[in-house]
């Protein structure tokens, strides 16, 4: 059976076969929503109403294709966007970088603080103790020289 097809240029082109016309699909000359006539004194319907055609998935959908003069400002407005939102998102994820090293910093130098504390409160701690153990030491003397003292009396 004769297919014919117009392209994208706007031209009306026969092919005679299914496998032709599946091969132009396959190359992605045929889209889902190009103009399709089974036969010659068929109707034009689009290339995804035949049911013997199969198309590959895509990652976008050619019925989005159809975009008419207002939407087109519509896209690119939404390009656009796109691309702000894509810069803003790298400068998120930059600034997060840096808060992530800013509070890495914070940590270690809190991590450094709280090890200079406690060296302090052991050398603290060593001075007290070794502050007890001499008042004692003293206090031992001076209770010995007074006994001995007294013991000379």
């Amino acid at each position: 059976m004769i297919y014919k097809f117009i392209d994208i240029n706007g031209s009306e082109i026969s092919v005679n076969s299914i496998s032709s016309l599946q091969a132009l699909v396959d190359s992605e000359t045929i889209k889902k929503t190009t103009k399709v006539k089974p036969g010659l004194r068929g109707q034009w319907t689009t290339a995804s109403n035949i049911t013997e055609l199969v198309f590959l998935k895509s990652e976008y959908d050619e019925t989005e294709e159809i975009i008419g003069s207002e939407e087109t400002a519509d896209s690119e407005v939404d390009i656009k966007s796109f691309i702000t939102n894509h810069q803003q998102t790298e400068d998120v994820i930059e600034e997060e970088k840096t808060k992530d090293v800013i509070e890495e910093e914070k940590t270690k130098d809190v991590i450094e603080e709280e090890k200079t504390k406690d060296v302090i409160k052991e050398e603290k701690s060593n001075n007290i103790n070794t502050q007890t153990v001499e008042d004692i030491e003293n206090l031992n003397f001076k209770i010995e020289n007074e006994e001995w003292i007294k013991g000379k009396k």
